[in-house]
């Protein structure tokens, strides 16, 4: 398989297109007033990258669909593993969709934290976070952080939100306007104004839990300690699995990892780990280098659920 150096197939992109239709919201904020405005902070506007593209194959191997996406535009592809915990969305209303909607052929616009592991491999493989199916219908779909007064950090979008807007969590659990604070949002709407930032009224907002600083640090971890066995990439198992706060024991060739009612078992030269009651495959297997077990950093994700 072919290594980038880069992750190539990650295109970091904060919205789909925007429709400007000339929604009358509010008093909107024209081009010839923000030149006298005190221009907004440069921030990170959201934790996700986004892949857009058509579904090229669909393999189902016991409990995990990998879906091969294909930007032809762009002539990338990625792989992505789907289980139970990945959602689906409809892009035009936000209605919850189950795996089986997706079809080879289907156009879907793939999103996944940052800073997860990426395998210097093409095409990359990575576990999503969520995934929206493009519909026919019109309706355009902004995944960003936002400000007190609900402007995006990368000061595209205000939004409008009324007492009848459908706010909730990833679990489908409603909330209240206040509980939006501090979280991710992906918000479903079809009208803006010709304003900067454009102004709509959200069809539905949906609060995003996923985002994880550990990632960040674990990142780091890896970034100082690792190396390639073929195009996998081998990470420090003790010293990522201490970090998030795992009880660590070895035996012998057996590797033992607690944390409250989660519990690993990793055995030295076999690609089989058990979790709890059920068991698990890595890509290769554990193995020791300076006295130390390295995994592949697929496991990270393990240890975050």
């Amino acid at each position: 398989m072919k290594k980038i150096g880069v992750v190539a197939a990650g295109i970091l992109i904060s919205s789909f297109a925007i429709s400007h239709t000339g929604l009358a919201l509010d008093k909107p904020v024209e081009l010839s007033q923000i030149a006298n405005d005190e221009q907004p902070k440069e921030m990170e506007s959201t934790q996700f990258i986004i892949f857009s593209g058509a579904v090229e194959k669909i393999e189902i191997d016991g409990k995990t669909t990998r879906f091969h996406v294909k930007n032809d535009q762009e002539g990338l592809e990625m792989i992505f593993p789907v289980k139970d915990e990945v959602l689906f969305f409809n892009s035009a209303n936000g209605d919850r969709l189950e795996a089986s909607a997706i079809k080879e052929g289907t156009k879907v616009d793939v999103f996944y934290d940052k800073n997860k592991p990426m395998p210097l491999i093409y095409p990359a493989t990575i576990t999503p976070d969520f995934i929206m199916v493009q519909s026919e219908n019109l309706g355009f779909v902004k995944v960003a952080k936002f400000d007190d007064k609900f402007i995006s950090l990368d000061n595209e979008l205000k939004l409008h939100i009324s007492d009848d807007t459908p706010l909730m969590n990833e679990k489908g659990e409603t909330l209240v306007k206040d509980e939006l604070a501090g979280k991710e949002l992906i918000v479903f709407y079809s009208e803006t104004t010709r304003s900067i930032p454009a102004q709509t009224m959200p069809k539905k907002i949906i609060a995003l839990q996923f985002t994880d600083e550990r990632l960040k640090e674990i990142h780091q971890i890896i970034d100082e300690d690792h190396y390639f066995k073929g195009d996998i990439k081998m990470i420090p198992l003790r010293k990522a699995a201490e970090h998030l706060g795992y009880k660590v024991e070895k035996k012998k060739n057996q590797i033992y990892l607690k944390l409250q009612n989660s519990t690993f078992q990793l055995s030295i030269g076999d690609k089989v780990y058990g979790y709890n009651r059920s068991i698990g495959q890595l890509r290769t297997a554990p193995e020791m280098k300076n006295g130390k077990t390295y995994v592949s950093d697929e496991f990270v994700e393990e240890l975050l659920k």
